[in-house]
């Protein structure tokens, strides 16, 4: 897995998503729009809140009734009942509860706070207090885009849809994968790569998507940069098969559940 060069370019013409709106004829509009040139093997890497956005899982808090064990929780963690019921909603269980913070297994599999829940970058109307959930299929949405995106230009493509997350023992958010279409998401080198002095590799396996989707994120930003899709070349490294959950560590194996 040699790579001398990447490139990483954000696309500058991306209007505001709304509900229904077709997200891979706005990548290929606004690839014309930069004079980007698509080729083969390249990876798209798309912000999740987009996707989102245009799925339809913007929901108003006022729609939400609490359960009973929302309210206990809520009260621990001094946080809206209501978005304490759609956390669990969207959780398959809670790992951790601590004050303003859910840590949860997501029903997506990956271990998030809050189930990934956000209020960030959303256009609230007023009157509203709207949240917005994290997509149904994410690894669905990429095929999607990837195949329509393939019909139209005749070259394959890879398709990462990205979120941020914080990780144990490190202050900061990274930009992750929770859904992929057409391209490695893991490499595993154990007993097949050597170092530079030809030792078998004992422990080495490569989160490619992971690493993909957070170059991609230094280019779209946290906050209001507006840049929610990503192209990416020089990673020539497709895959008919890999998915992200191939990412996501077995509980059995899990240290630190």
């Amino acid at each position: 897995m040699a790579i001398s060069k990447l490139e990483v370019s954000a696309l500058n013409h991306v209007p505001s998503i709304k509900e229904n709106d077709d997200i891979a004829e706005i990548i290929l509009k606004s690839m014309n729009k930069d004079s980007l040139e698509l080729e083969d093997n390249d990876i798209v890497v798309i912000a999740q809140k987009i996707i989102s956005k245009a799925e339809g899982c913007l929901v108003d808090l006022e729609t939400i009734t609490p359960s009973n064990e929302s309210i206990k929780i809520a009260e621990k963690t001094d946080k809206d009942p209501r978005l304490v019921e759609l956390i669990i909603q969207e959780s398959k269980e809670i790992i951790k509860i601590e004050k303003g913070v859910i840590i949860v297994e997501h029903r997506l599999g990956h271990i998030l706070a809050n189930a990934g829940i956000d209020q960030s970058n959303i256009d609230h109307k007023p009157g509203k207090e709207t949240v917005l959930l994290l997509p149904k299929n994410p690894n669905k949405s990429a095929k999607k885009i990837k195949e329509y995106i393939e019909i139209q230009t005749g070259k394959t493509v890879g398709v990462i849809i990205t979120d941020s997350m914080g990780r144990p023992w490190r202050l900061g958010t990274i930009g992750y994968a929770i859904g992929a279409s057409g391209v490695k998401t893991i490499v595993d080198l154990r007993q097949k790569g050597t170092d530079l002095f030809g030792r078998k590799l004992q422990t080495t396996v490569i989160g490619l998507a992971d690493q993909i989707a957070s170059s991609a994120t230094l280019i779209m930003g946290e906050s209001n940069e507006g840049k929610p899709i990503v192209l990416v070349k020089g990673i020539d490294m497709p895959s008919d098969s890999d998915t992200v959950d191939d990412l996501i560590r077995p509980k059995e194996e899990d240290l630190f559940r």
